[in-house]
This record gives C-alpha cells, sequence and structure tokens, in this order.
C-alpha cells in the first residue's frame, strides 16, 4: 500500500502531541464576568485614547488657524497727484481665530503698506499705520473694490505665514479721500 494514504488511521508524525500544561489551559472554564470586565476596560481605554488624538488633532488644527479681520481705523493725510492717490493713515486688525497670533506688515506690498508688529489675543483688535497708493478707478464699481493687504503672521505653532486680507474703501475716510481727489484730477 505504498502511496496510499488510509484516513481511518490517524497519523502519529505529523501531529506534535500538546503538553499537559497547555491542555489543561485550553480546557480551563473563563468566567464570563471576568471576560466582560475585560472587554468593557478594552473599550473604554479605547475610546479615552481615541478622545485624546482627536483633541490633539483638534489643538494642532487651532493652533495653524489664523483668522484675520481688517478695517480702515484712520486718516492721518492723503492727496491726489497723475492719477495715482496718495494716502496716510491706520488700519485696524482683528485676530478671529482660536490662539494668540504675532501679526506684521509685510514686506514688498503693492497697494497698502502696513507698518508694525503686535500680537493679538484671540478677539482682540490691533491698529497698525498704514499707506497706501491707489490708483484712480474707472468706474464706481471699480472704487468699491477692496484692496489686498499683505501680512505677514506668526501662528500659535511657531510658523510665519504671508496672508493677503481684503481691506474694504466703502464707506470709509478712505474711500471718501479718494472719491473726492480722483474726480478733482478727472
Amino acid at each position: 500500500m505504498d502511496g496510499v494514504i488510509d484516513l481511518d488511521v490517524p497519523d502519529r508524525r505529523s501531529v506534535a502531541p500538546l503538553s499537559r500544561r497547555w491542555r489543561r489551559a485550553a480546557s480551563m472554564k473563563v468566567p464570563a464576568l471576568g471576560v466582560a470586565v475585560l472587554m468593557l476596560f478594552g473599550v473604554a481605554a479605547g475610546a479615552v485614547a481615541g478622545q485624546r488624538w482627536e483633541a490633539a488633532r483638534e489643538r494642532g488644527r487651532q493652533a495653524a488657524e489664523a483668522s484675520l479681520f481688517l478695517a480702515v481705523a484712520g486718516l492721518n493725510s492723503g492727496g491726489g497727484q497723475d492719477g495715482l492717490v496718495i494716502i496716510e493713515g491706520s488700519v485696524a486688525v482683528t485676530n478671529g481665530g482660536p490662539m494668540p497670533v504675532e501679526v506684521a506688515g509685510a514686506e514688498n506690498a503693492a497697494v497698502v503698506m502696513v507698518r508694525g508688529q503686535l500680537t493679538l489675543a484671540p478677539a482682540a483688535t490691533g491698529w497698525f499705520a498704514a499707506s497706501a497708493s491707489i490708483t484712480c478707478p474707472q468706474d464706481a464699481a471699480d472704487a468699491a473694490r477692496p484692496l489686498p493687504v499683505g501680512l505677514s503672521v506668526v501662528t500659535a505653532d511657531g510658523v510665519r505665514r504671508a496672508v493677503t486680507v481684503q481691506l474694504q474703501l466703502s464707506g470709509s475716510r478712505w474711500y471718501e479721500l479718494v472719491a473726492q481727489s480722483c474726480r478733482a484730477l478727472r
């Protein structure tokens, strides 16, 4: 019977016998209450770890967030010549984010140049000296367009970011000066 396998007789060479200790451990009855307690402990530990992980992610997201609002705060001087209005004044910057940020004027600003540097707490407002070189608009729709203002922001995570915030002129003293100066230049 070479080459034939008898399925009725177990082959003792292919299965290693279990030691007594393992057989006894495998046949032990585990109390259901103990298993339930261990499972509840595992679920609770997983929930706590998940909550801590999510909270850490949220803190990291907030630390990298900057939400700034910009408005015209004052007008010191201004005038127009050759289709260009030069304004010296101030702008107010409000931190609408959840963490403190350090705000400074960006270098090489094209239209509005903000000068100074302040650390703003959440919901705090800081005032910055500003100057603007505004080309006289062609029509009223152009005059109402907000001006881009470059700012440098260091968020709570320590990273410096260059941001552009829109400065709304409509209804401000700057808007009145631009309108009057450009009417006079035409």
